[in-house]
């Protein structure tokens, strides 16, 4: 189950993430001599972004891809990548590695199994993942009601991306599956404003994952979720 920590600022919650972060892909170079991060989109992230790329750490060991794209060209102002480019692989970060979800496929669906090849060469588990919710209880590109949710919740699919068209919002997506995100060392849940915390509530406070798929996250086992909130 997820625990969740408020945080009095976003400022207090952004320096406490920047750092389990950047002590979890320390973990990973240490063991394994490189570490790997994913990472989701969206306004939320940005001041945390900032931070980690001044953080000192071998980010030339680091791979970094995202748990969800927009299937836009990598430039335009709705990229996902654009905005991890330009926010966090800055600075100190500059060298780290990135994986992108995004490929000439026409869509996601045609596109997926060659970014799946991708990101088998990441290692695996992902030392870190972090994670947004969207207020209909969307996580990554995992949308309530879409036609491809469940195969991408199955953890028998052996499936690390899939595409996806969802119901409440704009643009198909390609999105980490439910099964490659929990293979993962830890899963941060990073979520700011009052609304965002009265989501979280109703989400836990269920099971249906098709009415809210960050459950699938929330109340599974497999892999320590902290969840991260500051009004």
């Amino acid at each position: 189950m997820a625990d969740l920590t408020n945080f009095p600022s976003t400022d207090d919650l952004n320096r406490r993430l920047a750092q389990r972060i950047i002590t979890e892909l320390q973990k990973g170079i240490t063991s394994k001599g490189k570490a790997s991060l994913v990472v989701s989109g969206g306004k939320t992230p940005l001041g945390l972004f900032k931070l980690l790329s001044q953080q000192p750490l071998e980010w030339d060991k680091v791979t970094i891809t995202l748990a969800d794209e927009r299937w836009v060209d990598c430039h335009d102002e709705a990229s996902n990548e654009k905005l991890v480019r330009e926010n966090l692989i800055q600075d100190q970060a500059a060298t780290a590695q990135f994986v992108s979800l995004k490929n000439d496929s026409l869509t996601p669906f045609d596109g997926a199994a060659g970014i799946e090849k991708s990101l088998k060469d990441i290692v695996k588990p992902f030392d870190v993942v972090i994670l947004g919710m969207g207020d209909d209880g969307h996580t990554a590109s995992l949308f309530p009601g879409a036609e491809n949710l469940f195969p991408a919740l199955d953890m028998k699919s052996k499936k690390l991306c899939m595409g996806m068209t969802p119901l409440t919002a704009p643009l198909d997506r390609l999105t980490l599956t439910l099964p490659a995100l929990l293979n993962s060392r830890q899963i941060f849940l990073h979520l700011v404003g009052e609304n965002k915390r009265v989501v979280y509530h109703q989400a836990q406070e269920g099971n249906d994952v098709n009415e809210m798929p960050v459950r699938a996250i929330i109340h599974q086992t497999q892999t320590p979720v902290d969840v991260f909130w500051s009004a």
